[in-house]
């Protein structure tokens, strides 16, 4: 399997996160029992706010709208259509992120070449679906109709591969978290799935975030929360309840010979009307690298969480034993959670086993039994994060509904200064609270007013 770049200094990362200290000892997984209401106490809850879809331009049958501060395209037809809509509805703000913004700041500010990412964009390529490959192009088109002559479909291939060419920099490691609760939990027994995107709020991709939907012409509606230019996103929902959000995984697996991240969650959302459905989707692509995935059905009222890579593909369902003890781990009945290390043993020891000779070099350090691994990762803050969620949860018995959900997402060790965006999702009403991070000056998302927003009269299908 051939590494991308700069995944050695990755490797390093991923154990030290695992690695750092070999204090506290090894406790047993929490009883429900035990679970103290004072976790809940000084809770801050975010604001949210309804916002009212406001008309500011339309092409074809696509309209951009405004709610609140967020920008809402809306797509509809086929896939070259709705491509063009996009480039033609969002052209300067495409040409931002590209020129002068996110893009240039993350890429080509830091070093990256156009040749490497061209190379790479170009080997994802490979695996992208006929229909898509039409979309960017149909971008590309409505960006030269609106002006942008000199528009590429490298720029627009560019958008949808960059989270791998980004995933392995030491720099900024991401810290994101998902989770999904219905039955016992919540108010009325409906899903509800929160998540946080932590990732980079100083580069200023939040100046060019846009809520997507698309209205494929005889498909399944759907929404992504994105950025413009990209034909698809890391968190998403359809209209057939199906929610998804996604986590970075260390892992020793990878290669840019797949299917890029952004468009393994499209895929799913446009395609799966069940959990089953989604799995088999993402078992059947090629995939790229590490990525937790936090999968709910608002139908079915039931949930999943899954750990990818290029090589593996577990699922994990409520009281899954594979999540237990063993680890330092701990699952729910009606729930899951992720953050971004693997919950099972034998991912655990594939890291410990790729990488334990690269940090004995290159951190002099070592580890001497898989239980040392085990009390070094529970002082980590993804542990912290994944175990916290849980507590909170647990205090919460037929009590949590989107508030609740927005204060785990704006609290304790799962609130993080560098959320580009976040949301709740409720697919039964679909509905999306979503907010995005400041931009002047930079603040996290969670920190912002959270937008409500109706999808019921964009999720009618379209004949």
């Amino acid at each position: 399997m051939q590494f991308p770049r700069r995944s050695r200094n990755f490797g390093v990362f991923c154990v030290a996160l695992l690695l750092l200290a070999m204090a506290a000892p090894l406790q047993s997984a929490p009883a429900q029992s035990k679970a103290k209401p004072a976790i809940l106490q000084g809770l801050k809850t975010p604001e949210i706010v309804k916002a009212k879809a406001k008309l500011l331009d339309k092409e074809g049958a696509g309209r951009l709208y405004r709610a609140g501060e967020l920008l809402v395209c809306v797509m509809e037809g086929t896939h070259e259509e709705m491509g063009y809509q996009h480039g033609r509805l969002l052209r300067n703000h495409i040409e931002h992120v590209m020129r002068m913004g996110y893009v240039k700041r993350a890429l080509w500010d830091r070093g990256y070449t156009r040749e490497y990412t061209d190379a790479q964009s170009a080997r994802m390529e490979k695996h992208f679906p006929p229909e898509y490959i039409a979309e960017m192009k149909g971008v590309v088109k409505g960006l030269h109709d609106a002006g942008l002559t000199d528009a590429t479909y490298e720029e627009i291939r560019l958008g949808v591969t960059e989270a791998e060419l980004l995933h392995f920099d030491p720099d900024a490691p991401p810290g994101c978290s998902n989770f999904a609760v219905w039955g016992k939990w919540t108010t009325d027994g409906r899903l509800l799935h929160g998540r946080n995107l932590d990732w980079d709020i100083k580069s200023g991709a939040q100046e060019d975030a846009v809520v997507l939907v698309w209205r494929p012409k005889g498909g399944i509606p759907f929404m992504m929360l994105g950025w413009s230019g990209g034909i698809g996103s890391v968190s998403g929902m359809n209209a057939e309840g199906i929610t998804m959000g996604e986590m970075t995984l260390p892992s020793p697996d990878a290669t840019f010979d797949g299917l890029p991240l952004f468009l393994q969650m499209r895929l799913v959302l446009e395609k799966a009307r069940t959990l089953d459905e989604a799995e088999d989707l993402l078992k059947n692509t090629a995939r790229t690298t590490g990525w937790n995935f936090i999968l709910g059905d608002g139908g079915a009222r039931s949930g999943l969480a899954m750990e990818t890579d290029a090589e593996y593909l577990d699922v994990y369902k409520p009281m899954d034993p594979n999540e237990g003890e063993l680890t330092g781990h701990w699952s729910m009945e009606d729930a899951v959670r992720r953050t971004n290390h693997p919950v099972s043993k034998r991912r655990l020891e594939r890291l410990l086993v790729a990488y334990g000779d690269m940090v004995k070099e290159e951190l002099g350090m070592e580890i001497e039994s898989f239980e040392d691994g085990i009390r070094m990762l529970k002082l980590q803050n993804s542990w912290q994060r994944y175990d916290w969620m849980g507590k909170v949860i647990q205090a919460q018995k037929g009590e949590m509904d989107v508030e609740e959900c927005l204060q785990i997402l704006a609290n304790g060790p799962v609130r993080a200064g560098n959320t580009l965006h976040t949301f709740v999702f409720d697919p039964e009403n679909q509905t999306a609270y979503v907010a995005v991070a400041g931009m002047d000056p930079p603040a996290p998302a969670t920190s912002m007013p959270f937008y409500r927003i109706q999808l019921k009269k964009w999720f009618k299908p379209v004949p």
